[in-house]
C-alpha cells in the first residue's frame, strides 16, 4: 500500500508521517539534553562513557604532532643543477652539493638553492622606439650615434657572493653590461661597428663586464656577449643609408684606380728596364768600337812609322772606296773612257746618254786608279755637267 494512502498503515512511512504532514516545531528540551550530553563527553562532568583521560593526553599528542611537522620540515633536496648555501640565523654556514639533506628547521636555519649550471640570458639595448632616452642610443669614436642591442649570456660561478654581494643581481648585470658597451663603442668607429669589428667589440665588451662584476664580487661569470643589431636611429637613416652609398662608390673608385696602378706600373717598370737594359748595350757597343777604332788606329800608326808612302797610298785608295762606292756620280777621261766603273740608275744611263757621252759598260769590279792621270781626269754628273 502507498504510503501516501489515508487508511494505510501509519509505521509504514520511515519518516513517521505522512508525506503531506507538516514538520513539527523545534524540540528545544531535547536538542539541549544533546548540547549537555556533548559538553560532557568534550571534558564535562557526569556524562555517560565520556574519555577523559583521552582529552587528558591530547595537548601531548598535539604537541608531539606538531613537533614532528616542525623536525621534518627541515629535510629538503638539493637538485642537480643546483648549491644549496645554508643559513642559520641569517648567517652562512655550509654550501651542500646535490642530493637529499637536512637542517635545522625554520627561523634556525634557513635553505636557498640557486641553479648554477643554468646559462642566464639578458637581452639589452635598442627598444626600436625613437625615444632620445633609449638606453641602446651611443656614440662611436667618430661622433657617430648608433642603437645597438646586444645579449649577454651569464652563469652563477659563486652562490653565496650572488645571493648577498647585491639585492639584485641582474640589475648588476644590466649596468655592468650597458657600462661596458658604451665604453667599447665609444673607442670604436661606426664603420667597424657595422662590417666586420663586431668581434673584437664584443670580446673587449666581454673582458670588462667580467672585470668589473669580479671588482664587485657578484659571484657571476660572463660566457658570451653577442651584438644583435647595430644601425643608425630611425630619424637618421635615410641620410645614412646615402653616405653609405657614396662611401661604397668611393671604394669602388679606389679599386678601380688601384687596379689600374697594378696594371700600368709593372708596365712602366718593364720598359724603363728594358730601356736601361737597351742603353747599357749600346754603351757597351760604342766601347767596344772605340777600343777597337783605337787598337786598329794603333796598328796603323805603327805600320806607318815603318812605310809611310805605302801606308798613305793605301788609305786614300781605301778612303776614295768608301766615298765612291755610295755615291752615284761616275768619274772618266776626257776622252770619253771611263776609268771606274760603278752601278747606275736605268735613268741616269739615259740621261748620260741623251748628253752625247756613250754609256759607259758596268763592270762587276772597279778598276785602279792611277794616281797622276786619275787626279786631273774631270767629273761628269748625270745630268752631263763636268
Amino acid at each position: 500500500m502507498p504510503w501516501s494512502d489515508p487508511g494505510g498503515n501509519k509505521n509504514d512511512n520511515p519518516w513517521g508521517r505522512r508525506p503531506n504532514q507538516q514538520k513539527p516545531p523545534f524540540d528545544i528540551k531535547k536538542i539541549t539534553e544533546e548540547l549537555r550530553r556533548l559538553g560532557g563527553a568534550l571534558g564535562g562532568k557526569g556524562g555517560p562513557g565520556t574519555p577523559r583521560e583521552w582529552m587528558n593526553k591530547l595537548p601531548m599528542i598535539v604537541a608531539g604532532v606538531v613537533a614532528l611537522t616542525w623536525l621534518a620540515s627541515g629535510i629538503y633536496v638539493v637538485g642537480p643543477d643546483e648549491q644549496g648555501v645554508v643559513l642559520r640565523f641569517g648567517k652562512e654556514v655550509n654550501i651542500v652539493e646535490p642530493g637529499l639533506h637536512y637542517h635545522l628547521p625554520y627561523p634556525i636555519e634557513v635553505v636557498y638553492t640557486p641553479k648554477v649550471t643554468q646559462s642566464l640570458r639578458l637581452v639589452l639595448g635598442y627598444t626600436g622606439s625613437g625615444d632620445a632616452l633609449n638606453p641602446g642610443m651611443m656614440l662611436t669614436a667618430d661622433e657617430n650615434v648608433v642603437d645597438v642591442r646586444f645579449a649577454v649570456q651569464y652563469r652563477i660561478s659563486n652562490p653565496s657572493q650572488y645571493l648577498f654581494a647585491t639585492a639584485s643581481p641582474e640589475q648588476l648585470v644590466r649596468y655592468v653590461a650597458e657600462s661596458a658597451m658604451r665604453e667599447v663603442v665609444g673607442r670604436s668607429k661606426i664603420d667597424g661597428l657595422l662590417t666586420a669589428g663586431r668581434g673584437p667589440v664584443e670580446q673587449q665588451a666581454m673582458t670588462i663586464m667580467q672585470g668589473l662584476l669580479n671588482r664587485y664580487h657578484a659571484g657571476i661569470t660572463v660566457d658570451a656577449v653577442q651584438l644583435l643589431e647595430v644601425g643608425p636611429p630611425k630619424a637618421v637613416q635615410p641620410a645614412f643609408l646615402d653616405v653609405t652609398a657614396a662611401r661604397e662608390d668611393l671604394e669602388r673608385a679606389r679599386n678601380e684606380a688601384q687596379a689600374y696602378a697594378n696594371n700600368i706600373v709593372p708596365r712602366a717598370r718593364g720598359e724603363a728596364s728594358a730601356m736601361v737594359t737597351g742603353a747599357e748595350a749600346y754603351k757597351q757597343q760604342v766601347v767596344d768600337r772605340a777600343k777597337g777604332d783605337s787598337a786598329r788606329f794603333l796598328d796603323i800608326l805603327g805600320a806607318y812609322e815603318k812605310n809611310p808612302k805605302v801606308v798613305s797610298e793605301r788609305m786614300y785608295l781605301q778612303t776614295m772606296q768608301d766615298i765612291l762606292s755610295h755615291t752615284q756620280k761616275v768619274i772618266i777621261e776626257g776622252k770619253g773612257q771611263p776609268v771606274i766603273y760603278m752601278p747606275m740608275a736605268g735613268n741616269q744611263m739615259h740621261e748620260a746618254s741623251a748628253a752625247g757621252t756613250a754609256a759607259p759598260t758596268v763592270s762587276a769590279a772597279p778598276l785602279p786608279i792611277a794616281p797622276a792621270q786619275s787626279a786631273a781626269a774631270p767629273v761628269v754628273l748625270p745630268g752631263g755637267a763636268s
